[in-house]
């Protein structure tokens, strides 16, 4: 499903994850977006797994294995390639999730 709408915020969150087999800390990145649908005037928060070039980077990163310092840095460049506060952006909806009352919108951005 594709969804037309206005980026209220967008920001990159730093997750505190483990590894299952050794229980060291290993950070993670999320990409979140709290999106209002232009056809329906809902708010919408997204996940944003594909369509920014500085994502596909941070995910290369992680997947190498590199330090903790260098996906900092990354998420930090991910975070400066964000939309600014009300720009319109064209979203895939890949999938929904839903936890406790909560919904969030796993997508891909396809246009900025």
């Amino acid at each position: 499903m594709m969804m037309q709408g206005l980026v209220l915020s967008a920001e990159v969150s730093e997750l505190a994850l483990y590894d299952q087999m050794t229980g060291q800390l290993k950070p993670g990145y999320s990409v979140r977006m709290r999106v209002l649908d232009g056809d329906s005037d809902e708010k919408y928060e997204c996940q944003v797994s594909e369509g920014l070039p500085g994502l596909d980077d941070l995910k290369l990163l992680k997947k190498q294995g590199q330090p903790t310092e260098a996906l900092q840095q990354a998420a930090m460049a991910l975070q400066a390639q964000l939309p600014a506060k009300m720009t319109p952006v064209t979203l895939q909806v890949k999938r929904i999730k839903a936890k406790g009352g909560f919904v969030t919108l796993v997508c891909s951005l396809v246009a900025a």
